[in-house]
């Protein structure tokens, strides 16, 4: 019966949630009293608590801010409009990770059924949803993704629903697409994770039963490349832009060209043109920032290993 119950509220929250996760209140006073009534007598009127599993860390980390924002719009409205059955819907917030690392999803699993929320909204990834739908049904607990599309979802069991077409639907349409694009020899280029690859191999036979070719990343032809974990989005130093400090106006650069074009006197000990510029390019390459006026020195030619010969 709990479990029963369990899935009737998780299915109630899936459906509200793809009409756009809006509630309305009523302004029949009979209607409202009819309602109360109703759960005082056989209704559940434990406040409904809601988890989350959705990226905040790994490579689908840029997902995680418009999914967690429509999780909290959708509670607010609801709890505004009189929550679910007089009480305030509550939200426990929980990160999915990524493939690359699934105990991530699976240490949130255990964490929200220990804080006995009655349905959880995620994963991203069809990937870590697989990892972690078995836990949520054996727990009773009704898991709902916003974005998963493996085939390998579609019919998983009672506790299990979304929101996206799978990958059957979404590879036929997108293989008639390029058909009827007049594109007969097409590429692809695959993640080597359950969304990739899933996608691709709709899409595929799609373009395939069209009269199509795929030249490239087709199943069986190992061609996928695998996902590359980022641990930070900060450029790197070697890969910032070039400073504007090096153009040819630059005090340094003048003084540099100066002493060096100069024709050496008898008995004047001058570096080579190419040693003198060398110097000056990796002190003006040293930083990405503008120099200090007081740190544009002029640039000096090193002095020569071997003295010069008089003219």
């Amino acid at each position: 019966m709990i479990r029963r119950m369990t899935a009737a509220k998780g299915i109630a929250l899936a459906a509200v949630l793809g009409l756009g996760l809006t509630a309305c209140a009523s302004d029949d006073p009979a209607e409202e009293t009819t309602s109360e009534a109703t759960a005082a007598e056989g209704g559940d009127a434990e406040p409904l608590t809601i988890g989350t599993i959705l990226p905040v860390t790994g490579t689908l980390a840029f997902l995680g801010p418009p999914e967690i924002a429509g999780v909290g719009l959708a509670v607010e409205d609801i709890n505004e409009a009189g929550g679910v059955l007089g009480n305030d819907v509550s939200v426990e917030w929980g990160d999915s990770g990524d493939t690359t690392d699934t105990s991530v999803a699976s240490s949130t699993a255990t964490d929200l059924i220990g804080k006995g929320v009655s349905a959880v909204i995620g994963a991203a990834s069809s990937g870590v949803s697989l990892a972690v739908v078995d836990t949520f049904e054996e727990a009773g607990v009704m898991q709902i993704s916003p974005a998963n599309t493996a085939a390998d979802l579609s019919g998983y069991g009672p506790f299990f629903a979304r929101t996206a077409p799978p990958d059957t639907v979404q590879g036929a349409a997108l293989g008639s697409l390029v058909l009827d694009g007049g594109h007969t020899n097409v590429a692809m280029l695959v993640q080597n994770e359950a969304y990739g690859t899933g996608l691709r191999d709709h899409t595929q036979s799609a373009i395939e039963a069209g009269g199509g070719t795929v030249v490239y990343g087709a199943n069986g032809e190992a061609q996928e490349f695998p996902r590359v974990r980022r641990t930070s989005v900060r450029r790197s130093p070697r890969h910032s832009p070039p400073s504007r400090t090096r153009s040819s106006s630059s005090p340094s650069r003048r003084r540099s060209r100066s002493s060096t074009s100069s024709s050496p006197r008898a008995g004047s000990s001058t570096a080579p043109r190419t040693s003198a510029t060398a110097t000056c390019r990796t002190t003006a390459t040293s930083s990405t920032r503008a120099p200090s006026p007081a740190s544009r020195a002029p640039c000096r030619a090193p002095r020569p290993t071997t003295p010069s010969r008089s003219a």
